[in-house]
């Protein structure tokens, strides 16, 4: 501490701490946003594996060959897509380039796959028989067993572009992390942990508090309330809503009597005291 006063005493003194101080602030600024983010992660990585057209390709009349181009998880989801499109009075086209993202989970060097088929397939005649409203379809995360894929769990559509892969013990699942579409910093980090055989979402930093889900669904405000940007007294009010709103809750602050809500899907998230909400 002494040396910080005698520091930004001489600083005035001579006034010439001008490029000091500017250095000093962006390297604490540096600091802090790589603090809030956590440690560096793998990110996933765009690929061009999955080749949807050739799975509509008429000389593709051998299974095996069919097989080799369109993975287990592909084939089922193609059958059931193609029929709800058709009642629809659709066809089922594939989109002129795939869009998924490879990456390793579990450390085997051998690539998962994340992939939101909706993104992948139009419903031509139909378009929006696949809708998944505002927020998007989930992105479903495949590992190759043997001859065929399992499921590991399903990322939000706002996570799955900018997913990581935190660093994980030897043989182990990691942890993954994404949010805001990739784009860093970011406000709200959601993680996903491996449970009982699944990825769940586990817990978000927002804005560095941290919030553990708990869908609570529907809530009302029982009296005119903020939507807080920390969860305590004394935040920034993000917006300001009146009795009787309804708000989604995601899930509940993290050693503060706060939930973390959102109003509407156009509205910004943040926190409300857990008194002031009812079913």
């Amino acid at each position: 501490m002494r040396l910080l006063i005698s520091f930004l005493t001489a600083c005035l003194l001579v006034a010439a701490c001008g490029d000091g101080e500017q250095k000093v602030s962006t390297a604490t600024t540096a600091k802090a946003k790589a603090a809030a983010q956590g440690p560096a992660g793998v990110p996933a990585v765009r690929t061009k594996r999955l080749d949807f057209a050739s799975c509509f390709a008429e000389d593709l009349a051998d299974e095996a060959a069919k097989s080799s181009r369109c993975p287990s998880f592909a084939l089922l989801s193609l059958d059931y897509m193609s029929s709800e499109c058709s009642l629809a009075g659709g066809s089922l086209q594939p989109r002129a380039e795939s869009i998924a993202w490879s990456l390793d989970v579990d450390g085997d060097a051998s690539a998962e796959m994340l992939v939101d088929l909706t993104e992948n397939l139009d419903c031509q005649g139909a378009p929006g028989v696949f809708s998944c409203g505002s927020l998007g379809c989930p992105f479903m995360l495949y590992k190759k067993r043997d001859d065929t894929w399992v499921e590991l769990g399903t990322i939000n559509a706002d996570d799955a572009p900018g997913i990581e892969v935190l660093p994980a013990a030897d043989g182990g699942y990691a942890t993954l992390r994404g949010g805001c579409t990739g784009m860093l910093p970011c406000s709200e980090l959601t993680h996903y942990e491996w449970k009982g055989g699944e990825y769940k979402r586990t817990w978000i930093d927002f804005k560095g508090h941290a919030v553990d889900v708990a869908p609570g669904g529907l809530m009302k405000l029982t009296q005119d309330a903020p939507v807080l940007d920390a969860p305590k007294k004394n935040a920034v009010a993000l917006d300001e809503y009146p009795v009787g709103t309804a708000v989604v809750v995601f899930g509940t602050a993290r050693g503060a009597p706060y939930q973390f809500v959102s109003p509407c899907n156009a509205c910004r998230r943040g926190f409300v005291e857990t008194a002031v909400l009812t079913k």
